[in-house]
């Protein structure tokens, strides 16, 4: 039972982790640079996006791969008792899901407010402050969008490798 057990685990934490990268890759290198390239349309677009539950979306693929994780890592050590600790596919290991973690903290604590209060100002009448807040929202997610790619690639990268040594 414990094996099968584990092996939901492992694919539930691959699949959510595959949903997670390959949904932030697309939102980071394409719908989010196309979506500020449009001006006012594309807080309509973004307003649109978060109603259909964009937001839920990423919290919830995140949030699946990060507590899988945090079991499958759990178990991977137990089982394998303290001496597991020390070795290069440990730290490896240990890394990728730092790196991980971190990516969920940015997406939700930066990415998600973000996308939130642009939601939020699309529906704001037009001003000079208004657009001056927009573009800066768009700034900081660009940068945060950016970060969590990254930290995703490598901890997809490091898990893989870990496996390895």
């Amino acid at each position: 039972m414990e094996i099968q057990l584990l092996s939901v685990a492992r694919a539930a934490h691959i699949l959510a982790a595959a949903l997670w990268l390959g949904a932030g890759a697309m939102l980071t290198l394409y719908i989010l640079p196309s979506i500020r390239s449009t001006g006012a349309a594309g807080g309509a677009v973004m307003a649109e996006s978060m109603r259909r539950g964009l937001g839920i979306f990423m919290a919830s693929a995140g949030g699946l791969t990060i507590v899988s994780g945090i079991w499958l890592y759990w178990n991977w050590f137990h089982a394998r008792g303290a001496e597991a600790l020390h070795g290069t596919g440990a730290t490896m290991l240990t890394a990728g899901a730092l790196a991980g973690v971190i990516a969920a903290i940015v997406g939700g604590a930066v990415l998600g407010r973000t996308s939130r209060e642009l939601a939020m100002l699309a529906t704001a009448p037009a001003s000079d402050a208004t657009q001056a807040r927009i573009a800066a929202l768009h700034r900081r997610g660009a940068a945060a969008s950016k970060l969590v790619l990254i930290l995703l690639v490598a901890a997809l990268l490091l898990m893989i490798f870990s496996r390895s040594f």
